[in-house]
């Protein structure tokens, strides 16, 4: 099943700073070839649901590998069967071509 959504990987722990833990996240989505857009809060995605479920557990097992106590995680999926979702452009690159072409302006 081809699904599309967001992730949200937070560390809990001692730390204030969470950089070295979502470096090592952003380097597991790239070295899995699941499509993604990492945002200041989480990480959009597409791509085949087995797939991703495998990429959030390595996530989560990174982020207590690399020594956080605690990790949660916030997902949300959308999957459809009335067209192609792989061959969909993510939302934001729709809104921002509709932009383009439209008489719509942002305020």
């Amino acid at each position: 099943m081809y699904v599309s959504g967001e992730i949200q990987i937070v560390p809990i722990g001692s730390e204030v700073s969470f950089t070295r833990y979502i470096a090592k996240v952003k380097t597991i989505l790239n070295e899995s070839g699941l499509q993604h857009t990492m945002h200041d809060s989480g990480t959009n995605f597409q791509g085949d649901y087995a797939l991703v479920s495998r990429v959030i557990q390595d996530c989560m097992e990174s982020v207590l590998e690399n020594g956080a106590p605690r990790v949660l995680c916030y997902a949300k999926f959308g999957a459809r069967i009335d067209k192609d979702y792989s061959q969909e452009l993510p939302a934001a690159e729709k809104v921002k071509k509709y932009l383009e072409t439209s008489s719509v302006k942002d305020n």
